[in-house]
């Protein structure tokens, strides 16, 4: 193989043309839909959780998003459990990708696609050569990937058409088009899926379609597994071409991210209207701005600790102590759990809405929002 670029082959279709219009309409919404710079930290952060147990579902890992939650907030980086490592791996390569979104003068590259691959499948069983081409042949179902001898120019090929910022693409259809040729390529042992659809979010996110970091089709390619695989299938074919067609693929890729840029714009949506209802709420019963920051954190996210809440609020352990006392003795957190393990759960919405009407008051969340 020699190093010219690479050429994708694909055709934009009627209905690519309409997604992508949605999608445009949908990052513009996004773009200018007001967030406080903590709330936007917060569900970034729940973001990343999704993304990472997403993507290690897909590739057979059992642990959910309330699990992965519990294991980044250990703060750990190794696990004799292969699903935890996996999902640790993949929590350290969403935070890479997050950095280097920012990092215009960092082209992405064949050294960006190697680090990437390094932390999806870090500590890995030597053989596996983290970050290192194949030395070998492998296949992917039914498909057949290159030939080892191959692999090195085709990714020279594929790094010189990635850094081309000047093709015209749609920066949508490129991101897409790079998820599939990377999963084509297959240039490792291991990890390709997870670095393809890491790739993908990095270049997504270096592009005015970044979506603030909060856009995640990891869990909507989990949700539909199978049609991803066959998405991936019946562009590919049995055996890899270089004049391979992306079109399928590019209907199914697009498709993907007009669900979940439609779901980000009513999540934000709701999440306006819950930030308005809850320091209106807050107003009336007498509470901190930022105790109503530690109820709003915990009815995102399902939960909160005392030291999540000092994190988001800045305040001292007494205070912290205090102020989370009194949010549970106003029936708004419930205390599960002894005193160093102690959690703290919402109360449900319905229940608080309940206590409003008796009391006379607006309900803090209409029903159906």
């Amino acid at each position: 193989m020699n190093d010219t670029i690479f050429q994708p082959n694909y055709t934009i279709t009627s209905t690519m043309e309409y997604r992508l219009e949605n999608i445009e309409r949908n990052r513009w919404l996004i773009e200018n839909m007001l967030l406080m710079p903590k709330h936007e930290t917060w569900l970034h952060r729940d973001v990343r959780v999704k993304r990472v147990a997403g993507t290690t579902r897909i590739e057979g890992a059992s642990l959910d998003e309330e699990a992965v939650a519990r294991l980044d907030s250990k703060s750990v980086t190794r696990s004799e459990i292969a699903d935890e490592q996996d999902n640790i791996n993949a929590l350290q390569a969403y935070d890479f990708i997050d950095y280097l979104s920012d990092q215009k003068d960092i082209p992405v590259d064949e050294l960006v696609i190697r680090q990437l691959n390094r932390y999806f499948i870090a500590n890995a069983a030597a053989p596996l050569t983290p970050g290192v081409y194949r030395k070998g042949s492998n296949t992917v179902g039914n498909f057949q990937p290159p030939d080892q001898g191959d692999v090195p120019g085709l990714m020279r090929s594929f790094a010189l058409w990635l850094r081309d910022d000047d093709d015209g693409m749609n920066p949508v259809l490129k991101a897409g088009i790079a998820h599939l040729h990377m999963v084509a390529i297959h240039p490792f042992w291991d990890g390709n899926g997870r670095t393809a659809r890491g790739l993908e979010t990095l270049m997504l996110q270096r592009t005015e379609f970044g979506f603030k970091k909060l856009l995640n089709t990891e869990v909507g390619l989990f949700n539909v597994k199978e049609d991803y695989f066959d998405a991936i299938s019946r562009s590919l074919g049995a055996r890899f071409s270089t004049d391979y067609d992306s079109t399928q693929w590019l209907e199914f890729a697009t498709s993907i991210l007009e669900v979940g840029s439609d779901f980000l714009v009513k999540e934000m949506t709701d999440w306006r209207r819950m930030m308005d209802s809850m320091y209106e709420f807050g107003l009336e019963a007498e509470l901190l701005t930022r105790q109503v920051d530690g109820y709003v954190f915990a009815a995102w996210t399902g939960r909160i600790t005392r030291g999540q809440y000092l994190e988001i609020t800045g305040v001292s352990p007494v205070t912290g102590s205090r102020d989370l006392a009194e949010l549970v003795q106003k029936g708004l957190l419930v205390t599960e759990g002894k005193t160093r393990s102690r959690i703290y759960l919402p109360t449900p919405q319905a229940d608080l809405n309940r206590k409003a009407a008796e009391a006379g008051q607006l309900p803090l969340i209409e029903n159906g929002s």
